[in-house]
């Protein structure tokens, strides 16, 4: 079991791509990206079929940070990877290779100047 100081810094990346994305796709733009993400991420990480995505986007981290905790920290890490490269391939596909390494790349630093999740291609 991943440690959930451990399980939650894996979801800041998701933070702030929500962040950036609601403004421009609204809450239920992203739910349905992200739950897009989840269907074609579960194959490879069954446990990933247990987040509900029709939740609000509080909910869907707050389920996501449950799951990624409940797995081993390496089975944790590899599954949001896997969800987070699907979601920024279907996002790229949906508005440009260009637009969308600019808003991963504003989500992946915070405020403090710090950067957070793993680098995205």
């Amino acid at each position: 079991m991943t440690s959930k100081a451990g399980a939650a810094a894996l979801v800041l990346p998701w933070l702030s791509l929500c962040e950036q994305l609601t403004p421009l796709v609204g809450e239920s733009g992203f739910c349905a990206l992200f739950g897009r993400a989840l269907r074609l991420s579960t194959p490879r990480f069954e446990r990933l079929s247990a987040c509900d995505s029709s939740r609000p986007v509080a909910g869907l981290f707050t389920s996501l940070t449950r799951i990624l905790n409940e797995m081993g920290p390496e089975h944790a890490d590899a599954a949001n990877r896997a969800l987070l490269e699907t979601f920024t391939t279907l996002l790229g596909t949906l508005i440009g290779d260009a637009l969308t390494k600019q808003l991963l790349h504003v989500a992946q630093v915070s405020g403090d100047g710090q950067t957070h999740g793993q680098e995205q291609r």
